[in-house]
């Protein structure tokens, strides 16, 4: 049987990017907005990625506009994610049997994968799968769908790709959950290449857990001026609930126990979410070095992050061979999705290095 491999990983982010003092020094309000400031002010975040100058936030504009935005933004970073993933991993376009693409953040028909093939020189019968609607975690039931591919085929590479342009869709009104969002999300693209043979971890197996009860707890709602967030604040509190139980589940069915885990990579959503999983799981700073550097230089990129804090995690040293990695990423349903990987002693550094901004 084949076992499917982490190639290369290219990652994408805005040429413009602003500290939370920046974004805070262009605020619209005219008195003291105590909500406004600690969440900028008080942020383990230290600069974003913004496609859309800030500006944006505060105007009126339609759909229409918001739509526009997110398209030249994910044709743009999704491009250069995609390109610099196949450049890292030696796969020629015109090789690629497979091209997944997940965004949440806008809408086209045809579909992005198909402007990203044509964009990046894919052939004109490569398969495609296409994720929307899902969310911040969607990049690792898409990187399901890829390695399944390469699995049935493994002479057939495929590539994955989470791309996000949150800007184009955040809103700076007085709603607390708009702010929340205003202070948290940026702009990031990630591609993955997986081949059946060659260096890079080893894909062993993935696994979900949905909490029904709290189905509605993160979303969008799609408005007539754009998306509204839906963002509960007790969603730390559910995703600790509910990580040991999912992590220790998918580490049984695989006959690995916590200790053979040298790498964590989570979604960072957020220092509450972090410092969630760092508890349940009983995780060290340095166990969580990854993900709160994704966080601090990035903010949450919804499904891209987890990716990034992954190439992050193996550039910095991590993955040591004979080991395993987990991957978990959260978002709405309310759900965890989750991959393990086995790093192989087999002398072979695959590529992670950083993309440089776009």
């Amino acid at each position: 049987m084949s076992e499917p491999r982490i190639r290369a990983i290219g990652r994408a982010v805005p040429e413009r990017r602003y500290t939370q003092q920046d974004l805070w020094d262009l605020r619209p309000f005219d008195g003291p907005n105590p909500l406004f400031d600690r969440l900028f002010l008080d942020s383990d975040i230290q600069e974003r990625g913004l496609f859309v100058p800030p500006t944006f936030f505060s105007q009126e504009r339609s759909l229409t506009e918001c739509n526009a935005a997110w398209r030249e933004g994910a044709l743009l970073l999704g491009g250069a994610a995609l390109d610099e993933a196949l450049d890292r991993s030696g796969v020629a376009a015109d090789a690629l049997g497979l091209l997944a693409v997940t965004t949440v953040t806008g809408y086209t028909t045809p579909g992005l994968d198909l402007l990203l093939a044509r964009a990046s020189g894919l052939r004109n019968d490569v398969a495609r799968a296409h994720f929307n609607c899902i969310g911040c975690h969607a990049a690792l039931p898409l990187l399901k769908v890829a390695t399944d591919h390469v699995r049935a085929d493994p002479r057939s590479p495929a590539a994955a790709l989470a791309v996000e342009i949150c800007s184009a869709c955040l809103r700076l009104d007085g709603d607390a959950q708009n702010l929340v969002a205003l202070s948290l999300f940026g702009d990031g693209a990630a591609g993955v290449v997986i081949t059946g043979d060659g260096p890079g971890p080893r894909i062993v197996d993935f696994g979900s857990a949905y909490d029904f009860e709290h189905l509605d707890a993160l979303g969008f709602d799609l408005t007539t001026t754009g998306f509204r967030i839906v963002l509960d604040p007790g969603i730390p509190r559910v995703i600790a609930d509910n990580i040991d139980q999912a992590v220790d589940a998918l580490l049984s069915r695989n006959g690995v126990r916590r200790e053979q885990v040298s790498t964590w990579c989570f979604h960072p959503g957020g220092p509450r979410i972090l410092d969630a999983c760092a508890e349940r799981l009983h995780l060290d700073e340095g166990q969580m070095a990854a993900s709160r550097r994704v966080l601090a230089e990035h903010g949450n990129m919804s499904s891209p992050s987890v990716l990034f804090a992954l190439a992050d995690a193996l550039s910095s040293g991590g993955g040591v061979p004979g080991t395993f990695g987990v991957l978990a990423a959260f978002g709405p349903g309310l759900g965890i999705e989750l991959c393990l990987l086995r790093f192989e002693d087999d002398g072979a550094v695959p590529l992670y290095g950083v993309c440089p901004p776009r």
